[in-house]
């Protein structure tokens, strides 16, 4: 596949919208980093916004083809769905590392033209875990007294702020090359017992 001038954009573009924030990048900045007129970006993407956009989009699209895949398979219990979605999010953020970056950022100093776009992935996101911890509860495995809208909301920030903050606690913590993989089993296993009916 031919790797096009729009390629080489997004692909500059992407980090330095995810380390600087929206505001703080100029299509200028990123043209020169490319080594390109300004005008190409706006012919291919049509404006800052666009651009921007377009890097959001680059990032959480697969989060939607991650939910549609985990979906079809309607013979797995609660657990099983929550497992298999725990070691995507691994996959997930390794293809895509500036993937919670643009969370954070998105979430602490939201832009008018990147909101809409992670408001519906986040929204795509909680409702498959609360539709199978809902699962859960009505199969016995989950206590019944859970508040499943914080429960799905304390799943995702055990599983997505470790990839958030992995650059700072590499600092003192030494880490291998299943160290993802670890933490998100881990950190699995200690909400699901947190939740699941002791038998």
């Amino acid at each position: 596949m031919e790797y096009s001038t729009a390629d080489k954009i997004m692909e500059t573009a992407i980090p330095l919208f995810a380390k600087k924030g929206y505001v703080a990048v100029s299509i200028r900045e990123v043209a020169d980093a490319v080594q390109i007129n300004s005008s190409a970006i706006s012919y291919y993407f049509k404006s800052k916004e666009g651009l921007y956009q377009a890097a959001l989009e680059a990032n959480f699209s697969p989060v939607d083809k991650l939910l549609k895949s985990v979906e079809t398979m309607n013979d797995l219990n609660a657990i099983e769905l929550l497992t298999i979605y725990a070691q995507n999010i691994v996959k997930l953020h390794r293809k895509h590392p500036f993937l919670a970056r643009f969370v954070n950022s998105e979430l602490a100093n939201p832009t008018p033209c990147g909101e809409k776009i992670i408001k519906k992935y986040i929204s795509q996101l909680y409702q498959f875990v609360h539709s199978s911890l809902c699962k859960g509860v009505a199969a016995g495995d989950f206590a019944t007294d859970l508040n499943l809208s914080y429960a799905a909301v304390s799943l995702a920030g055990i599983l997505n702020f470790y990839f958030l903050t992995t650059p700072v606690i590499k600092e003192f913590i030494v880490f291998s090359e299943c160290s993802d993989e670890e933490y998100i089993s881990q950190a699995l296993r200690i909400y699901l017992n947190g939740i699941s009916i002791k038998k």
